[in-house]
C-alpha cells in the first residue's frame, strides 16, 4: 500500500517540478516515459493490493463465523448444564438464569465480533477505494498530460 502512495508523489512531484509552459495556464512538460514508466509500476502493485484487500475481507467472514460457532458451543453448554440440574426446582432456576446469562452474553459476544469484523473491512475497503481513486486520478491526468503534450507537438 505504501509502495502506491510512493509512486503517487513521485508522480505529483514530476509534475510540481516540470518545466511549465509560458501562456498555457498551468501545463506542464513532463518527461512522458518515466511518467509512464510510474504508471506501470502502480498497475503492477494494484493486483498485489487488492488480493490484500480480498483476505481481509475473508479473514473478518472466518471471524464471523467463529463467533457464531462459539455463541452455538455455549447455548449447547447452557443446555447440557440445565438439563445436568434438573432434580432440584431452586437449582433448575438458577441453572435457567445462567443459562439465560450464557446466551445473552454469547450473542452480545457475537454480535459485537460481527460489529468489530465489519468495521474493521469496512475500513479496509474505504482505505482501499482512496488509494484506488488517487491511482485512477493520477493515471487519468497524465492521460491527459500525455495527449495535450500531443497535441502541442511537444513531446
Amino acid at each position: 500500500m505504501m509502495e502506491i502512495f510512493r509512486i503517487l508523489d513521485e508522480l505529483e512531484m514530476m509534475i510540481k517540478d516540470s518545466k511549465k509552459m509560458p501562456f498555457s495556464n498551468g501545463k506542464a512538460m513532463i518527461e512522458s516515459h518515466r511518467f509512464l514508466d510510474r504508471l506501470d509500476r502502480i498497475r503492477a502493485i494494484l493486483p498485489e493490493e487488492l488480493e490484500t484487500a480480498k483476505i481481509l475481507i475473508n479473514q473478518k467472514d472466518k471471524i464471523v463465523t467463529e463467533a457464531c460457532a462459539e455463541a452455538e458451543k455455549y447455548v449447547e453448554q447452557s443446555k447440557d448444564k440445565a438439563a445436568r440440574m434438573v432434580d432440584d426446582n431452586e437449582i433448575t432456576q438458577n441453572a435457567m438464569s445462567v443459562a439465560e446469562e450464557i446466551v445473552n452474553k454469547a450473542e452480545q459476544v457475537s454480535m459485537e465480533i460481527r460489529r468489530d469484523a465489519n468495521e474493521y473491512a469496512e475500513g479496509v475497503l474505504s482505505h482501499m477505494e482512496i488509494v484506488l481513486r488517487r491511482g485512477l486520478e493520477a493515471v487519468t491526468q497524465g492521460k491527459e498530460d500525455i495527449k495535450e503534450a500531443l497535441r502541442n507537438n511537444d513531446i
